[in-house]
């Protein structure tokens, strides 16, 4: 499957969404999630939770319309939003090194 380009080359040609998805964030490749995550999602597709749902028309010429000005607009229509790097902390003997600043730690 196309998890890549999953609104585009699913959702939009198949007319069809995964719905039920029980991963934090966006649908992606199992290979990709853990093993924990992939125990999880077995158990939700075996449950039923998480299954394909067939999009009426309407649905599916809205989700176009949507994925398009999202993408005009420099959105991205796949893939969720970055999340926001957190900093690296080391510690060097009793100074403190945040990202590239160092810290000393009897000042601080």
């Amino acid at each position: 499957m196309n998890y890549s380009s999953y609104q585009e080359k699913i959702v939009e040609r198949y007319g069809v969404e995964l719905t039920g998805w029980p991963i934090h964030g966006h649908i992606r490749n199992p290979g990709q999630l853990s093993t924990d995550d992939n125990i999880i999602l077995l158990k939700a597709l075996v449950d039923g939770k998480c299954k394909w749902r067939k999009l009426t028309q309407g649905e599916v010429s809205a989700r176009k319309l949507s994925n398009k000005q999202s993408d005009t607009n420099g959105g991205t229509v796949d893939e969720p939003p970055q999340q926001p790097r957190t900093q690296q902390l080391r510690v060097i003997d009793s100074e403190m090194q945040v990202d590239d600043h160092v810290v000393d730690e009897n000042t601080a």
